[in-house]
């Protein structure tokens, strides 16, 4: 690199012509104009001193001395008075000063003998104590104005929190005191006779406990209940060395004791360890408990102040005071604004310096970093509004005015970056694959609508205005590494509607795609690529627009786009740093216009019109080096190497309003270099800035800090002349941004990253999103206007064309003609077939809907002569009112004639039906004959009267247990019409019908079915369950394939719980869980697991998990994973079985109970497994050699079990077992005292033997183990 101030030259391939700054794009140019005139004036004003080199300003966030006042008498004991309204010291020489909360000093005339003095609750009055039996009431001016008379040693005082009282500790006493009285209410001296308390914490009294006070008398507490005034106990292993300080914090209800120990113990209600601080040096001598700001103080012979972290547990701050004078006391008043601390020499007064507050608490992971930071850059009427990347996958938007969460996303992608189009409300996300996804922010979570795979990777080709070298020569773009969104309104008015217009839509997760493609406001999507590639993406469908070759084929690190300016900057891994001339119009969008090679790999950069800023580290050498390059003179400014950061850079922003460059680092700071690179403000935080961010306005700035979004306003800390700027910097007012409401349906789900391209793969589908009736309504009144204004649009651009005329008649057009007019005329559906080439008679023309499984049945005839009426039937879809209203004659009753119906299907009534659309009619036909008229002369033809029409049956009612699922879209597909649910459905029968749609339907229809499946059976309504149970037994080798999508395996999880629910399980389902947990690659192993502990395996994880891991690889066999996993695992457990059963068959043989059939289930045969694992393994654990003072642990756990002697259990006659067939013991004893001890037969000499006889030897001779387990021991023989 080159030295600091120095020009240089850089590698400039045409020099860049300065493109014209875009205007104002909300208020014309005239505020504009105005404010940079200001500007200019007060740069001409202040620039000499600007760039007179003056010292940096250091700011630190926490704890801040404000002033330091000597005491002419060491101080004794101080306290803050609100009576007083100020802080009050007692001195050693019994003098008195006042201090104001201005830092202003006022030495009393009063001289005060006391030991120390306590506030009261009493408005205007304090209490004076000590040494001694010294309790004095005094006013606020110090007089006092009356005395205790019966007071006991007091050496700490003080005030409870509940009540008036105030509670004293001293020589073998505590007592309690009512101030208005000035009289002991309680006096406790019983057990506290050889006590001396120096130290003393009060606790509020609860609903379970009552008021007590803690007092500390060197390393013992006691606890005294200051209601019934009585001691309940002392603690004496608190702490090994003496207690220094104590306080209690009732926010947290926990007791904190520090001791010359040097640390500081956290104990709980019932004495549990919390938390142990520990960083002192030295002994801490004071502490105090800020509840307003929930953090403890504590002050050390270190001299040191350390701030403490109740609710995180960790240290905040460590504040360093005057070396060799360290504070004694330290203290403050409860709004936490003001503290003090004193010493031998005098007295420090601090208070808290904010540089950063908490803007919002983002919901990630725990522990997961802020990686990206982004504030749409657009003035009022726009709000101002903060993207931010968090973990892994999170994307969440929060408004920048008030920090509330407006919407968020979750990917199931890990993100590498994301933007955000305000005036689209389009989410821009960048995947580690090289996935672009484009999300709706309009719904709350934000709805994906599209995925862009792989654009711009593939081969290089002509069309991209390369060469025929570079064709054959270049790289592979490769996939995209880094993402950035171009805006360019143009028409500000125009896209200012259309937001608005977007905002009355809030909810609607359906979006027109067709109106992101905008003719005037351009809107682009720029990609760098790991092969060395800039590419451009319409912002409607992703398609590329245009890329060019960009770093020599290596890859894009970094993009940023400055569109007042016209520009766009990228970096690359082959250092250097290419300017873009863009031009969001034509087609070749992108020009090189310059490019600088820097030597070394960029880490951040930021530009301010001409002025570039770089950052640069190097690790091995420890330089961090941030460097000025001015694109128009093409010169180079470094800094002074004392300057600056100590570590690793994390942000690197710019703030256009004060005309300064903002940097972060992991070393905790936070630096301000003017257009000089010169330092001119380090701002010393107490947390690791994690990225960092211009907020939009003067000298905000936004950080991540512990993966929570923070505030910083940086000109509070800037020289005067720096705010000055902002006097004539116009600041509109803040637009109110609202929060968008949450669908619930789909926080459910959480499957809103994914597209419909994904459906068959199981994850969600888009098309599942359900639109409201007011969402449909919208989209229709948009739709109408998007119609018309392409219609407008095309007759400007002249592409209309007039149709020729009318085209020929065919066969289609006539069906398509004749289907319409009967639809208009009779409501009839198009579904009528008729045969135009056929002559038809009118007096028998008839057609019939489309065939039908219904046979056609007869109607009878008429006894009555009548005319034959002609055949034209015309099922008409007609109202009964149209009926009632249609001129006829009353039909003449007819007499039905008896005729055997068809076998098939006999109809219920002969009346003609009235068709339905759902159902086509059958045809009517007669079966006889019409009679023929008497005379030959016919009467005149009348009309054909109508039939009546039936009445219509009644909407049959839907079963209640159904009406829960009524709603739901998997319902409406299953039962599309609920007339046909039959009245007499069982949930049973609902039951099996769900599962038999497990086999068809889609992976998130699957989740729901099975979540009605649980309804259905927490409710109770399922009473046998067996075939179901064996239904999904059996499904679950048929959902596992591999590999397995993320809706996939959670649809086999659900699965295997609900089998779990509804019966306990048997060998099968064990089976299918061994194989699941051996079948490695479906990444069920921890799921499985907890559902092994659930059914009471104990410790599956360490014992069962081994011998099952390497199944799967020892597969030969890799066609079927699954049948052959499951095979050996049926003979895996059919051989433990066997053996666990040889296991309870032995200890019956031991044992003297009855024989008892074995019962026992597949769980106990694993809890043998893992037994038999665990002691194989405890046999291995032998201690090394050449070493005698090893101690082995025992693989159980027995430090809860009691160890008992021989002697204790009367066991002291336990001998070795004898060799030989051993008989159980006799139950009846004296009957059996004369049993012979042989029998003579004519056989050898046979001695019975079948109770062991010992000898006095046996009896005195001691046993080798004196100490045993009782849980882990057995008797092997009796006596």
């Amino acid at each position: 690199m080159v030295a600091p101030g120095e020009e240089t030259r850089t590698t400039t391939v045409v020099y860049p012509s300065p493109p014209p700054k875009l205007l104002s794009q909300e208020n014309g140019t005239s505020n504009g104009r105005k404010q940079n005139l200001f500007k200019q004036d007060v740069k001409q004003a202040t620039g000499k001193v600007k760039n007179s080199k003056s010292k940096q300003h250091v700011f630190a966030h926490g704890l801040h001395r404000v002033q330091h006042l000597p005491c002419d008498s060491p101080v004794r004991f101080m306290m803050y008075s609100e009576a007083a309204a100020a802080f009050i010291s007692l001195h050693a020489d019994n003098t008195v000063c006042l201090y104001k909360a201005d830092g202003h000093k006022q030495t009393s005339i009063a001289h005060l003998p006391f030991m120390g003095l306590t506030a009261t609750k009493i408005s205007g009055h304090l209490v004076g104590w000590g040494p001694g039996p010294v309790f004095t009431l005094l006013n606020s001016e110090l007089d006092p104005l009356d005395a205790a008379h019966d007071a006991l040693d007091i050496r700490v005082c003080q005030a409870a929190e509940h009540s008036t009282e105030l509670v004293t500790a001293g020589v073998g006493n505590v007592c309690v005191w009512s101030v208005m009285l000035m009289r002991c209410k309680v006096r406790i001296q019983e057990g506290l006779q050889q006590s001396t308390f120096t130290q003393m914490a009060l606790a509020p009294p609860r609903s379970d406990r009552p008021h007590r006070a803690f007092a500390a008398c060197g390393q013992a507490v006691t606890v005294v209940d200051l209601n019934a005034g009585k001691v309940l106990q002392h603690k004496r292993d608190l702490c090994s060395r003496d207690i220094t300080a104590m306080v209690y914090c009732s926010q947290l209800d926990c007791l904190i004791i520090a001791s010359e120990e040097l640390s500081i113990r956290i104990w709980g209600p019932d004495w549990e360890l919390r938390v142990t601080f520990v960083g002192h040096n030295d002994v801490v001598n004071s502490l105090f408990y800020c509840p307003a700001l929930s953090m403890l103080l504590s002050a050390s012979v270190d001299c040191t102040i350390r701030c403490w972290d109740m609710e995180e547990g960790h240290v905040i701050e460590c504040v360093h005071t005057e070396p060799e004078n360290p504070p004694l006391f330290i203290g403050g008043n409860r709004k936490g604004d003001t503290f003090f601390s004193f010493s031998h020499q005098g007295v420090d007064f601090w208070t808290i310096r904010t540089l950063y507050t908490l803007h919002c608490k983002l919901k990630g992971d725990k522990g997961a970093p802020l990686r990206q930071i982004l504030v749409s850059p657009f003035p009022a009427p726009y709000p101002t509004r903060v993207l931010c990347v968090s973990g892994d996958s999170d994307i969440v938007l929060v408004a920048a005015e008030t920090g509330a969460v407006l919407t968020s996303f979750k990917a199931t992608q890990r993100i590498l970056c994301a933007d955000y189009c305000l005036h689209k409300e389009i989410l821009l996300a960048l995947t580690e694959t090289g996935t672009v996804l484009q999300a709706n922010t309009l719904t709350n979570p934000i709805t994906l609508m599209q995925e862009w795979k792989k654009r711009g990777q593939g081969p290089w080709r002509y069309r991209d205005g390369v060469t025929e070298d570079d064709v054959q020569n270049l790289p592979v773009p490769g996939p995209a590494c880094c993402l950035v969104l171009y805006s360019y309104v143009a028409e500000t008015q125009g896209a200012l509607e259309e937001w608005r217009s977007l905002q009355d839509r809030r909810g609607c997760s359906h979006r027109n795609k067709a109106a992101l493609d905008d003719a005037k406001n351009k809107f682009l999507t720029i990609l760098g690529q790991s092969g060395g590639c800039v590419s451009v993406l319409k912002m409607d469908d992703g398609k590329v627009f245009y890329r060019t070759p960009a770093h020599n084929g290596q890859r894009v690190t970094a993009v940023q786009v400055y569109p007042e300016n016209g520009y766009l900057l990228s970096t690359g891994e082959d250092m250097t740093v290419v300017v873009w001339r863009v031009n969001p119009y034509v087609q070749e969008c992108l020009s090189k216009m310059l490019s600088l090679h820097c030597g070394q790999p960029l880490v951040y950069l930021a530009a301010l019109d001409r002025q570039l800023a770089l950052t640069f580290q190097d690790p091995n050498s420890g330089t961090y080096n941030l460097m000025h390059f001015n694109l128009l003179n093409q010169s180079q400014t470094g800094y002074s190497p004392v300057e600056g950061h100590l570590d690793h850079f994390t942000g690197l922003c710019v703030c256009p309003d004060l005309e300064v460059f903002v940097s972060s680092s992991l070393d905790g700071t936070v630096c301000i270099w003017n257009e000089d690179n010169h330092l001119i403000g380090t701002l010393r935080l107490n947390a690791v800035p994690e990225c960092l961010v211009y907020g939009g306005f003067g000298g905000e700035l936004f950080l991540g800090i512990r993966g929570d979004l923070y505030r910083m306003d940086c000109a509070k800390f800037l020289p005067h002349i720096y705010q000055q700027l902002l006097l004539y910097t116009y600041c509109a007012e803040p637009v109110p941004d609202w929060p968008i409401i949450v669908n619930k349906e789909k926080c459910s789900k959480k499957n809103n990253a994914s597209t419909d391209k994904d459906d068959e793969e199981g994850l969600p589908a888009i098309a599942s999103n359900l639109l409201s009736t007011e969402d449909m309504w919208r989209q229709k009144e948009h739709d109408k206007l998007v119609a018309s204004n392409m219609d407008l649009a095309a007759l400007l651009q002249g592409s209309v064309k007039c149709k020729k005329g009318k085209p020929p008649s065919t066969k289609e057009t006539k069906k398509e003609a004749f289907d319409r007019y009967m639809k208009i005329i009779y409501g009839l559906p198009f579904n009528i077939k008729i045969d135009f080439d056929e002559t038809l008679d009118q007096d028998n023309f008839e057609f019939d809907p489309e065939p039908c499984d219904i046979n056609r049945y007869v109607v009878p005839a008429v006894k009555e002569e009548v005319k034959p009426e002609s055949k034209l039937i015309i099922p008409v879809n007609v109202e009964k009112k149209e009926l009632q209203e249609k001129k006829a004659p009353a039909p003449k009753p007819r007499t039905l004639i008896k005729v055997k119906p068809l076998p098939v299907a006999k109809p219920k009534k002969p009346e003609i039906i009235v068709e339905k659309k759902e159902e086509p009619p059958p045809k009517i036909t007669s079966p006889v004959e019409p009679p023929k008229p008497k005379t030959p002369i016919p009467p005149p033809r009348r009309p054909r009267t109508p039939t009546p029409l039936p009445q219509r049956e009644p909407t049959p009612e839907v079963p209640t247990f159904l009406k829960q699922f009524a709603d739901q879209g998997w319902f409406k597909d299953f039962y599309p019409d609920k007339k046909c649910i039959p009245s007499t459905l069982s949930p049973e029968d609902f039951s099996l019908q769900l599962m038999s749609c497990l086999n068809t339907c889609s992976a998130p229809s699957k989740i729901k079915i099975l979540a009605a499946l649980q309804a259905l059976h927490i409710q109770g309504l399922l009473e046998n369950t067996d075939q179901l149970y064996r239904g999904l037994s059996d499904l679950v080798s048929k959902f596992v394939r591999y590999p397995m999508s993320p809706v996939e395996r959670a649809v086999l999880v659900e699965m295997l719980h609900q089998l779990m629910r509804l019966k306990s399980p048997g060998s099968d389902l064990v089976k299918k869980l061994l194989t699941l947990l051996a079948f490695k690659k479906l990444g069920l192993r921890t799921t499985v697991l907890h559902i092994l502990t659930a059914l009471g395996v104990s410790e599956a994880d360490q014992w069962l998990w081994p011998e099952l891991e390497s199944w799967q690889s020892e597969l030969q066999d890799q066609s079927d994973v699954w049948k052959s996993l499951h095979d050996r695992a049926d003979c895996w457990l059919e051989l433990w079985t066997s053996r666990y059963k040889e296991h309870n068959r032995y200890l019956y043989l031991k044992s003297t109970a009855k024989w008892k059939p074995p019962t026992f289930s597949v769980v106990d045969v694993l809890n043998y497994f893992c037994s038999i694992q665990k002691e194989e393994h405890r046999k291995k654990c032998i201690a090394p050699a050449g070493r005698k003072n090893t101690v082995l642990l025992p693989l159980y756990d027995c430090s809860s079990q009691p160890i008992l002697r021989l002697g204790e259990t009367y066991s002291m006659a336990r001998t070795s077992r004898p060799p030989g067939l051993i008989l159980p013991p006799l139950r009846s004893r004296p009957f059996l005292l004369h049993f012979p001890s042989f029998i003579s037969l004519p056989l050898p000499r046979v001695t019975l033997l079948p109770f062991h006889i010992f000898s006095d030897g046996d009896w005195v001779k001691a046993s080798p183990r004196r100490y045993f387990i009782q849980q882990q021991s057995y008797v092997e023989y009796y006596r």
